[in-house]
């Protein structure tokens, strides 16, 4: 990923229903990390949307979106003030 393309991930991201609003990278994250926390983001909202399916067709992988929800939740309070979130 160049600049150019890291840049257009942050300016494009909009909080997700039910999430943390990230919008503003905390400096103990760098830019690189704050993308990639993004796209967890991301995917993990768009996951959500299959949730019924993966818990009856796929848990395996349910329970894989889970372990990676409670990461991203745990780098989330870490590096947010969870309290004004």
């Amino acid at each position: 990923m160049n600049k150019k393309e890291a840049d257009q991930i942050i300016k494009n991201y909009k909080p997700h229903p039910g999430f943390y609003d990230l919008s503003e990278r905390p400096a103990t994250l760098t830019k690189v990390e704050y993308i990639k926390l993004l796209k967890i983001q991301a995917y993990l909202a768009w996951q959500e949307n299959n949730k019924k399916y993966l818990i009856k067709w796929e848990p395996i992988q349910w329970q894989e979106m889970k372990e990676l929800s409670a990461d991203y939740q745990g780098i989330v309070a870490e590096h947010w003030d969870v309290n004004k979130l």
